[in-house]
C-alpha cells in the first residue's frame, strides 16, 4: 500500500501536463518558433488551468474569433 502512494505523486505531474508558455499575440500563437492554432494551443497547455493568465488570454481571444464569425457569417 505504501508504494501505491509513492507512486501518486509521479501520476499527479505527468496529468498536469507541459508548463503554460508565453504568448505575445493570443491570435496569433507561435510557441518555440512554431505557429499553433488557439485550439491546439488550449488543448496542450490549458487544460485543467483555466486560471492560468495566458490559457485566459488565449481562450478569451478564441471565443472573440468565433464571435465575430458568427457574426460575419449572419450578416451575409
Amino acid at each position: 500500500m505504501i508504494r501505491a502512494f509513492s507512486f501518486l505523486p509521479a501520476l499527479m505531474v505527468a496529468a498536469c501536463g507541459q508548463e503554460v508558455p508565453q504568448v505575445d499575440d493570443p491570435h496569433n500563437i507561435v510557441v518555440n518558433g512554431e505557429e499553433m492554432s488557439q485550439a491546439d494551443f488550449l488543448d496542450k497547455y490549458c487544460i485543467g488551468k483555466e486560471s492560468n493568465p495566458t490559457c485566459s488570454k488565449v481562450l478569451d481571444a478564441a471565443t472573440r474569433n468565433l464571435i465575430d464569425k458568427a457574426r460575419n457569417s449572419y450578416e451575409r
